[in-house]
């Protein structure tokens, strides 16, 4: 409750991460070590990574409750969307340690459906060779067509094959979805090279199986990629990276596996430096579509205060209605433009007459 009743009470987001800091609220109040221990586990670095099976299961069958966001601010990062990403970007480079750039919440609604997608993907999968194998020997023991004995061997060995094709791809869908949790991102360090040296990142992914030893993978900064038209940063949510799509992935140099990354985690500064670490553009360019983002996130929500007053005026249907009135209006338009010309003509007689 203490927690909760100080992230109500803080406005800033990033100053709610300096005082939650284990050291500093031992300071300022007498906390019992297992809030303490609770509060640490919150900041970004601190909780250790462990791979049980407990850590691949919901905690309740409420399962939105695992959706929400947990972690804290780190206390040495930026603070969102206030500083130039020029500024940011200095600041990471002049960093004499290895800087957490990067972690995830927790992934046990990923392990869930993935886990629950790839066991349906094989029933699948056996089910069509279970149901296939059955038709293709029927077909064959009954002949109707009253084949040979080659072109009746022929007809089941294609049979057979167009089966196991079957059901060995829909098997394979149900295994890479099994998979795809190992390719989920924990963490991710930036590792300063210098003035000459090139940067590297070190991150952590879950293994295959649990209770084995964390994955830790260290390359290259020029070796992840993210897709030349995908955006980390969008201006939504606390670092700017709410999106629609939940993940983003970057693609590794030599492999054609991608890394998945949870939009909903911990960044470094905010999406920008994201955007600016694994691509080829420049900060001018990146600044430059941050504030495209802005202009259209501008329009997006003068179009949706747009309709929601179309539709307390019009009510059920309100798309339909405001279409039809505006077809009137434009009926109206052209006829009035019609008239224009006749009274003008009829003008011009009269003056004729007048001469005359």
């Amino acid at each position: 409750m203490l927690l909760v009743g100080i992230h109500r009470n803080i406005v800033s987001r990033q100053t709610l991460g300096r005082v939650l800091r284990p050291s500093v609220l031992v300071r300022m109040y007498s906390i019992p070590p297992d809030l303490e221990k609770t509060i640490s586990a919150r900041i970004p670095g601190q909780a250790k990574q462990t791979n049980n099976l407990s850590d691949r299961l919901p905690r309740s069958l409420k399962l939105e409750k695992e959706a929400m966001p947990s972690l804290l601010p780190h206390p040495n990062a930026p603070e969102p969307s206030k500083y130039p990403l020029a500024k940011m970007f200095a600041q990471l480079k002049r960093a004499k340690e290895p800087e957490l750039i990067y972690e995830s919440e927790n992934h046990r609604l990923y392990f869930v459906f993935c886990y629950c997608f790839g066991l349906v993907f094989l029933i699948y999968g056996i089910n069509v060779l279970s149901i296939g194998h059955e038709m293709a020997m029927n077909i064959y023991e009954e002949n109707e067509n009253n084949l040979s004995d080659l072109h009746n061997n022929l007809r089941l060995g294609m049979h057979l094959s167009i089966v196991a094709a079957a059901g060995i791809l829909t098997a394979l869908c149900g295994v890479a979805f099994a998979l795809a949790p190992s390719r989920l991102v924990r963490r991710m360090w930036y590792l300063p090279g210098g003035d000459l040296k090139e940067p590297f990142v070190r991150f952590t992914s879950h293994p295959v199986l649990p209770y084995k030893p964390t994955p830790v993978h260290t390359m290259p900064l020029s070796h992840l990629r993210k897709n030349k038209f995908a955006k980390v940063y969008t201006g939504d949510g606390f670092y700017g990276t709410g999106d629609s799509i939940f993940i983003f992935w970057l693609n590794q140099k030599g492999s054609r596996a991608p890394w998945l990354i949870d939009r909903k985690g911990f960044f470094w500064g905010d999406g920008r430096v994201f955007d600016l670490l694994f691509s080829d553009d420049t900060i001018d360019y990146v600044e430059r579509s941050k504030k495209i983002d802005e202009m259209y996130g501008d329009l997006l929500r003068k179009k949706r205060e747009k309709d929601a007053q179309l539709k307390k005026e019009h009510g059920f249907g309100w798309r339909t209605k405001a279409a039809s009135q505006l077809m009137v209006e434009d009926i109206k338009k052209i006829l009035d433009a019609d008239k224009v010309p006749q009274v003008s003509e009829k003008g011009e007689k009269v003056n004729k007459k007048n001469d005359k």
